[in-house]
């Protein structure tokens, strides 16, 4: 496993800036459609996933990730994709399982667990594509 060069970390932490943003802006957009609990919920993910970019770089010499280039350029496109397009999204469920898998994403590069790393962008990619 190669270390993430402190470069790799600042664009990992930027991206998950742009996605608790996205959250953000989506939650703005669709603010009369969601409840009080589902506010609550993008909400507390929004922080969370803003929090995980944070601690990515309060960890940057720590963390270590296979196949980091190619990780990190997968999660750029996707961070992309959402930014351009979440504001537009009218299922509110896939926006909240979209924020929470973003969690499961940041938290796995936390743990520096290149399997989980790996299985989770997955899972979030086949997410956001889905209907």
């Amino acid at each position: 496993m190669a270390k993430l060069t402190p470069e790799q970390v600042r664009t990992l932490s930027d991206q998950f800036y742009f996605l608790g943003m996205a959250i953000g802006e989506y939650r703005y957009t669709h603010w009369d459609d969601l409840s009080l609990e589902e506010n609550k919920e993008l909400s507390d993910s929004q922080y969370a996933i803003l929090k995980s970019g944070e601690d990515m770089l309060a960890f940057a010499a720590q963390l270590v990730m296979d196949e980091a280039q190619t990780s990190i350029q997968q999660i750029q496109g996707l961070t992309k994709e959402i930014q351009d397009t979440i504001k537009d999204l009218k299922n509110i469920q896939k926006a909240m399982d979209v924020a929470a898998g973003i969690l499961v994403l940041g938290a796995a590069i936390l743990e520096k667990n290149p399997e989980k790393i790996g299985s989770n962008l997955r899972g979030l990619l086949e997410l956001w594509k889905s209907d």
